[in-house]
């Protein structure tokens, strides 16, 4: 199953996720989001290095916003 974790970060901003930490280590990102009007978190992990650039530009992009 291929899944595209950039398309899904940002169905999760849309559903008012936030992301909180990044971790990037071997190649492996993984994003810890937080919905802070419904206290849950989700965790999300790629390791394709094009979705890891777009995530990262994606999340810095909306932070400064």
């Amino acid at each position: 199953m291929n899944t595209n974790t950039f398309e899904d970060l940002k169905e999760k901003y849309k559903q008012g996720y936030r992301c909180i930490r990044t971790e990037n280590e071997n190649g492996t990102m993984k994003i810890y989001l937080k919905n802070f009007e419904t206290e849950k978190t989700e965790t999300m992990v790629t390791n394709n290095h094009e979705e890891i650039s777009q995530i990262n530009q994606y999340i810095h992009t909306v932070t400064e916003g």
